[in-house]
């Protein structure tokens, strides 16, 4: 479970490289600025406009673009290593074997923090349980700021002088963070995702399991049982001596979260005592009832009064492009779900909006009401489950990108009808299709299933275009081309 474990100590006065020049590598810059560190840019970009804004935010800065170069590379003891780029190949992994320091912008940050920390993980949910997270422990009186993966970078985070850092951690950030301690720690969930840089699931979730590698608190999802296994074993063995809290869908025990369901609801539990009920909430679908636990047992170490934090629970009303309400439209109700990245996301999104829609697990799905928009780059993940959930409970699906075929293909090989499954080259094409073929009373919940790079800079560009093409369908004299389609 344990990254090899780094002791080295980030040296200022040793000349350094960063690698890459987004928001990461930028903010590793102006830190090192106000520390007197000399530093060098890398990126494999080509970008003259972007290397030009650089220069003058850092005139004294080398720049080298272009493809990396072990030659260049190897003159620096010290490389901080953006995100975005793996460190698991041969360039990096020969630079290691030759003494250099490897590191990203979270070991950084891990060196110099004096204050508590909450780190979290997982393939799902991590934003929204990393923002509720901060609502609850500001409206308690703490002086709490989220960053990391989300929103601010973290080395951005210390200038606040805040009381609680809260961080959300990708596992390629947990890759180059060795030192990290936390006041508690959670991988809410692991399924398949990015599996394009990781050999497999295993792989994938050995890195996630480092968040908790030098916590106080170890928060668990009781249905990740391998993970689970792991921490009692660690436990049991003396290896870690650190508390477990235990979150998920079953009755609690007295020092556990969990949830007991009723007859329109759940209770949110805290042992034998009902914190809320689902209906309380904002938030829908279990596995956001399930953040919410999250979130409280992250925060139970602070001991914060349980009356507030319920009602910054109740005020709570989610994140842009997760499960987002947008429209309702001669009664077809659109969703956008542009999170929704990998195909567990999109699995609880359709679940989530079958719940909300007042469709229950034991229903037969006779009358489905939920047509589908997905598909993007699919990052080498296995569709497989995905088709027999739009099987079961898709009434049409809308595919476009570069991995529709997979997606139908999937569709297909689950006992999908071919006449229930449509291709759009574009976002305009796919929301016109959806709603052609939506009847009143159903939903269209654009959900992907997939990175966005293929066609968008990003999840939230992606959904911003969803949001404007189905403004667009209601509000049709603002378009008039988009008026002459209909």
């Amino acid at each position: 479970m344990n990254n090899a474990k780094q002791t080295k100590i980030f040296d200022y006065k040793l000349p350094t490289l960063i690698v890459g020049m987004g928001k990461t590598g930028l903010s590793c810059a102006r830190f090192l600025q106000q520390k007197d560190c000399q530093f060098s840019f890398a990126d494999s970009r080509k970008n003259s406009s972007l290397s030009a804004d650089i220069r003058k935010e850092f005139p004294l800065a080398d720049i080298l673009t272009g493809d990396f170069d072990i030659n260049e590379f190897r003159r620096f003891q010290q490389i901080i290593v953006s995100p975005g780029i793996s460190i698991r190949s041969g360039l990096f992994t020969s630079l290691k074997e030759q003494g250099c320091f490897i590191l990203g912008d979270i070991e950084l940050f891990a060196q110099v923090v004096d204050k508590p920390v909450i780190a979290i993980t997982g393939s799902n949910g991590k934003s929204t349980v990393t923002t509720l997270v901060e609502k609850i422990a500001n409206h308690c009186g703490v002086k709490a700021i989220a960053g990391g993966n989300l929103g601010l970078p973290a080395l951005d985070l210390l200038s606040t002088q805040s009381d609680l850092y809260i961080l959300e951690l990708s596992s390629f950030q947990l890759e180059t963070s060795y030192s990290l301690k936390t006041l508690s720690a959670t991988v809410l969930n692991v399924s398949e995702d990015h599996m394009d840089r990781y050999t497999g699931i295993q792989d994938y979730r050995k890195v996630k399991e480092t968040i908790y590698n030098n916590t106080d608190y170890a928060i668990v999802n009781i249905e990740e049982e391998i993970i689970l296994e792991h921490i009692i074993s660690h436990v049991e063995k003396k290896e870690q001596h650190y508390f477990v809290i235990l979150f998920g869908d079953h009755e609690p025990d007295n020092k556990d979260y969990g949830l007991i369901k009723a007859a329109d609801h759940f209770a949110l539990m805290k042992g034998k005592h009902k914190i809320l009920t689902s209906n309380e909430s904002k938030l829908t679908g279990t596995y956001n009832y399930l953040n919410i636990l999250a979130a409280m047992a992250l925060l139970e170490p602070l001991q914060l009064d349980e009356k507030k934090q319920i009602a910054a629970i109740k005020d709570y009303t989610g994140l842009e492009h997760r499960c987002e309400w947008v429209a309702e439209f001669n009664r077809v109700q659109f969703y956008n779900d542009s999170k929704g990245t990998n195909t567990a996301a999109t699995i609880a999104a359709i679940d989530g909006i079958a719940a909300t829609d007042g469709i229950t697990a034991t229903d037969s799905f006779d009358k489905k009401k939920i047509i589908l928009i997905a598909g993007g780059v699919g990052k080498d993940a296995d569709f497989t489950e995905l088709g027999y959930v739009i099987e079961e409970k898709i009434k049409f699906t809308v595919l476009m990108g570069v991995d529709a075929e997979l997606i139908k293909s999937s569709a297909v090989s689950a006992g999908v009808k071919d006449d229930s499954l449509y291709s759009a080259a574009s976002m305009q094409q796919a929301v016109l299709k959806a709603y052609a073929l939506a009847q009143p009373g159903d939903v269209i919940l654009f959900s992907p299933a997939c990175a966005s790079f293929d066609l968008y800079e990003n999840y939230r560009q992606r959904g911003d275009d969803f949001k404007e093409k189905v403004m667009t369908l209601i509000y049709p004299k603002q378009n008039r081309e988009v008026q002459n389609v209909c």
